[in-house]
């Protein structure tokens, strides 16, 4: 009786985890308005930051698929009433309706532990994601935003065979931004450039790079290669559903915005977290060498609590700093100029989702400080890779949150990644979801080998 009631107790807080990135995802994703997306960002960091406290974070079973199907339902319902205000959410909800109805059909109506089934499920959603693009990549050119006219003047420098990182020019159209605000050089790292400058020249716009890399995305979760069990496919499909159909996804397409590529990278490593660590530190690597603020994912490996915590930190660290390389070495300066020091000598923005949305202007000092505080904190606990994730959602919060700018996107990229957490939670019992802390079986491709045992504090306990 009383181990009933400890794993009873032990499965209420592992609720009570999933939940929480469930809730933050939820709350970051679903305002635009300033101050009103500043109170979301504030509810969406303490639930992140405040999930570190719920307990001791084991995991005894896969439970999420009431949390994933609530999720997919309040996304959708709240996109469908800002339809009504909105008029181009409005028609491209007219058109995605029904896919996502015979989607959501896919769920109750058939088996989906049928590959079949999830094959459909990931062309449904897929074609949503490809239907928003046909209609309005077009329609919104060029778009509002400056990343745009940077991604396509990086593609028409490098079909001229010049440095992107010096000759890449794009002035901000924004009324928010100060005035006379130029990027010279192109401002992200070399990964992201290619896969926009790559999607401008083999597509005829960088936008597409978005779509692909979400298409991507909703691939991993569902995976429909495997076979696992009928609960557990129905919750990832959800879980794709909660994805695809959030209220602002038709922005961060047709805006350019960069933050789409790295989540499959992101999400890549954190299935492969324990069957083959090696390669998920290689995809964590790539996917930290796509965006500057990704560094802060540094501090979360470090103060992790696993046996392969340094290999991990050296490998990712190596991969990230390889891919920077190439255009480092052409021009130091120039690189340095475009990725590191713009970025940094920006002023606060009165428009964004953050705490500078309200004037504060915090000390750099302070923003760092406070995001390696939260990143040490939740990294001690160490675990599985769902936890990790939720781990680096909270870091990234609360850095966007104090720091001087935050927009819709990166909020958009924190609530993906948590809900990623409890993708990676649905999967542990699935082939490449193994997400326990890797051991020496894992390591040497043994997987299934051996089993750890439930009080096991680096990884997941058995189903």
């Amino acid at each position: 009786m009383t181990d009933l009631l400890n794993r009873s107790t032990i499965r209420e807080q592992w609720l009570a985890h999933q939940a929480a990135a469930v809730v933050a995802f939820l709350v970051l994703n679903l305002t635009i308005v300033v101050p009103i997306e500043v109170g979301a960002a504030v509810a969406g960091t303490v639930v992140l930051v405040v999930s570190r406290l719920l307990g001791s974070w084991k995991e005894p079973g896969h439970r999420a698929t009431t949390f994933a199907l609530a999720a997919a339902g309040l996304l959708l319902t709240y996109g469908l009433l800002l339809a009504a205000m909105v008029p181009y959410i409005a028609v491209t909800m007219l058109f995605a309706v029904p896919l996502l109805l015979a989607t959501v059909l896919l769920i109750w109506r058939f088996n989906p532990e049928g590959r079949g089934v999830r094959w459909a499920a990931v062309g449904t959603l897929s074609a949503t994601l490809v239907l928003i693009g046909v209609m309005w990549i077009p329609i919104v050119n060029p778009p509002f935003t400056d990343m745009f006219y940077l991604h396509e003047s990086a593609a028409e420098v490098i079909l001229e065979g010049r440095n992107p990182y010096t000759d890449a020019y794009s002035v901000s159209t924004n009324p928010f931004a100060p005035d006379g605000a130029e990027y010279v050089g192109y401002a992200y790292p070399p990964l992201t450039m290619i896969a926009f400058a790559g999607s401008h020249i083999l597509l005829g716009d960088s936008r597409w790079a978005s779509v692909i890399a979400m298409m991507l995305v909703v691939v991993l979760i569902i995976r429909p290669w495997e076979t696992m069990a009928r609960r557990q496919a129905s919750a990832l499909i959800a879980l794709g559903l909660a994805f695809v159909f959030q209220p602002w996804v038709t922005l961060v397409i047709f805006n350019a915005w960069t933050d789409m590529i790295t989540l499959p990278l992101l999400l890549a490593g954190a299935l492969l977290w324990r069957r083959h660590p090696v390669l998920a530190a290689v995809m964590f690597g790539l996917a930290f060498g796509t965006k500057q603020y990704l560094i802060l994912a540094l501090p979360v490996m470090l103060a992790w609590n696993d046996n392969f915590r340094w290999k991990r930190v050296l490998i990712a660290a190596g991969v990230a700093a390889l891919t920077q390389l190439p255009f480092a070495l052409l021009d130091p300066r120039a690189f340095w100029d475009a990725t590191i020091a713009t970025g940094l000598s920006v002023p606060i923005r009165l428009d964004s989702s953050s705490l500078a949305g309200l004037g504060l202007d915090l000390p750099f000092w302070v923003v760092v400080g406070a995001s390696v505080a939260v990143a040490v904190w939740m990294g001690r606990a160490g675990g599985s890779s769902s936890r990790f994730l939720l781990a680096l959602s909270a870091t990234l919060s609360v850095a966007f949150l104090l720091g001087f700018q935050a927009f819709l996107n990166y909020w958009f990229f924190v609530g993906s990644v948590a809900l990623f957490a409890v993708v990676v939670s649905v999967s542990s019992g699935a082939p490449i979801g193994d997400v326990a802390a890797p051991n020496s079986a894992s390591r040497l491709g043994l997987v299934g080998a051996t089993r750890r045992p439930a009080t096991d504090p680096q990884g997941d306990p058995p189903p």
